[in-house]
């Protein structure tokens, strides 16, 4: 408590800029104003403006399913913001629009580089440094304990196990389901496609590798699995993010798939029952997806004097301090190496086991050597997915219709 009481004083001090002296604003919007990373940017806004006499930020909130979309419009209309953070595996599509400015010339005059986590090798396109990763993922299984134990289910270790628990969890009477038993996300939104992704990778599969797409009859398999959970009603059809965690942290599902952040929603999203009752344990697939989650950017087309401020912001977000706090006040594993206190492990019993499975993927969610056609890739397993659980076809025909997609917009054969 001392350290966001500390961190909330410093969101207060606001420093006076000179008499008679201009103001430069920099805009800053950011998809975790509202999640637990919320006190740690407020307080990181603060120290910067007090650091930095005559400079604001304009921190605001964009909901984190419209943010992507506000950056590409704000890119292609000409006015970006000034920082920009972003979802990690969209650098790439940016770079490749030629939109961002490289980082490399700031970087090598600071430790950064042999400091970070071994993923910020991703953020390099075409040998130019395009973002510095905040966050790795590092996915967990969270369970509502209470659920388990009334339905005598252990928490599962393994697929076979997670399908049998799911169906087990799963509770309907006169037609109505009072409790599902393992929300998914199988939306047409790119996390549609990481939900995929968990499967796919935990059977030790990439969905591309070295530039060669996945065999149909692989994928087909993972799809096969999520359409029988589907039909086995263990999860509504086509949930997003925001309904499958209101789901469970509500009471109304027993487990769910989620990220190092989701500690953070117990505090606003839980109920009383879910909030005493809820755990996370590794997740129970063999390989596990990862990557990195989210990093900071630069606008290549503003002023040279306003990049070079915006730089200066990454570096104070990248100091050793501020990435301890990072640690400490978001419950989240950082970027810099090592930072992970004991007051951080503490206050939050989940981040040893989310810092370990961040570090531990042996699969990436990332398409290998097309990472800058995510975009494109991600629409078309999500889409089909998607129709797959709402019926309209069969899971043989959605692999059919994801293998002939990407080989026709993004492989080109």
């Amino acid at each position: 408590m001392k350290i966001l009481r500390n961190l909330s004083a410093a969101c207060l001090m606001l420093a006076a800029a000179p008499v008679g002296a201009q103001t430069t604003t920099l805009d800053f919007p950011t998809y975790q104003l509202q999640e637990s990373f919320g006190p740690w940017w407020q307080a990181l806004t603060a120290e910067f403006e007090k650091q930095n006499p005559g400079v604001k930020i304009n921190l605001t909130n964009a909901p984190s399913n419209d943010h992507h979309r506000m950056l590409t419009t704000r890119f292609a209309a000409g006015n970006p913001p000034d920082i920009v953070h972003m979802t990690a595996r969209f650098v790439w599509g940016y770079g490749a629009e030629g939109v961002l400015e490289p980082l490399d010339r700031w970087l090598d005059k600071t430790d950064i580089r042999k400091s970070w986590v071994p993923n910020q090798a991703a953020m390099t396109v075409d040998g130019k440094t395009l973002g510095l990763v905040m966050l790795n993922y590092g996915f967990g299984l969270l369970y509502n304990e209470p659920m388990l134990k009334a339905a005598g289910v252990s928490v599962p270790t393994t697929e076979a196990e997670l399908i049998a628990a799911a169906k087990s969890l799963t509770k309907v009477k006169d037609g109505r389901t009072e409790q599902y038993g393992f929300a998914m996300n199988t939306s047409t939104s790119s996390w549609g496609y990481m939900y995929f992704m968990h499967f796919h990778a935990g059977r030790d599969r990439e969905l591309i590798k070295d530039g060669k797409l996945d065999s149909q009859d692989e994928i087909a398999r993972t799809l096969e699995t999520i359409d029988g959970l589907i039909k086995a009603g263990v999860s509504p059809k086509g949930l997003d993010n925001t309904p499958m965690r209101r789901l469970f942290w509500g009471g109304q599902a027993a487990m769910y798939i989620d990220g190092s952040w989701a500690p953070g929603y117990a505090d606003n999203m839980a109920t009383a029952a879910v909030k005493d009752g809820w755990r996370v344990a590794k997740l129970p697939f063999a390989n596990m997806a990862g990557g990195p989650s989210n990093a900071l950017a630069m606008p290549k087309d503003i002023a040279p004097e306003r990049k070079e401020l915006v730089w200066k912001f990454i570096q104070l977000a990248a100091s050793p301090e501020w990435q301890q706090k990072y640690a400490e006040v978001t419950g989240n594993p950082p970027g810099r190496v090592g930072m992970v206190s004991d007051a951080a492990k503490a206050k939050w019993p989940t981040l040893a086991m989310f810092d370990a499975a961040a570090s531990a993927p042996s699969r990436s969610h990332l398409p290998i050597g097309y990472e800058s056609e995510f975009t494109k890739i991600s629409d078309i397993v999500a889409n089909e997915m998607s129709a797959m659980v709402t019926g309209k076809f069969g899971s043989a025909e959605a692999a059919k219709r994801i293998v002939d997609g990407i080989n026709r917009d993004v492989i080109r054969k």
